[in-house]
């Protein structure tokens, strides 16, 4: 285990108050746990973009919209309470397009993790990935923890 703060990885987390989003922050401060590693989770809320006369006025491509009464603050601290994890989680919410900000919060970091929903085929074209995007785009590895994943893997197991 990791005990110097100096040496603490950084690891970035990406929420959005779905199941799988939750299961990235849990799996997040698993694994921070297990090495002395600090956590960031990052809300991401789209900037309303709307183009009129087309479905995308509705959701834009992609854009998948946050839970209602939603708080990326709330849900770490339930995790890290739940995990009963004794490191250093920081919250924050900004306004943009979710990719991009999110891959702007992990440059520099030692690690993006990404929830991912269970989308098939025709599906994840038509709602478009913010998680494929950063994957393609990202300049730190990744996670994208997976419901059907998040229980086959423990981040602490050596």
């Amino acid at each position: 285990m990791n005990t110097s703060p100096e040496n603490a990885r950084r690891i970035v987390v990406g929420a959005d108050g779905s199941p799988g989003g939750e299961e990235a922050i849990s799996w997040a401060i698993t694994e921070a746990v297990s090495r002395g590693d600090r956590v960031e989770v990052l809300l991401v809320l789209p900037r309303e973009e709307l183009l009129p006369g087309t479905s995308f006025a509705l959701q834009p491509h992609g854009r998948v919209p946050v839970r209602d009464g939603y708080s990326v603050q709330e849900a770490a601290e339930r995790t890290r309470a739940r995990l009963d994890a004794d490191v250093p989680v920081e919250t924050s919410v900004r306004q943009g397009n979710p990719t991009s900000e999110l891959l702007a919060a992990a440059h520099g970091a030692d690690l993006l993790v990404l929830g991912s929903p269970s989308r098939k085929g025709l599906e994840r074209l038509v709602f478009g990935s913010v998680a494929t995007a950063c994957i393609k785009h990202a300049t730190c590895p990744i996670v994208l923890v997976t419901p059907e994943a998040v229980h086959r893997f423990s981040p602490s197991a050596s």
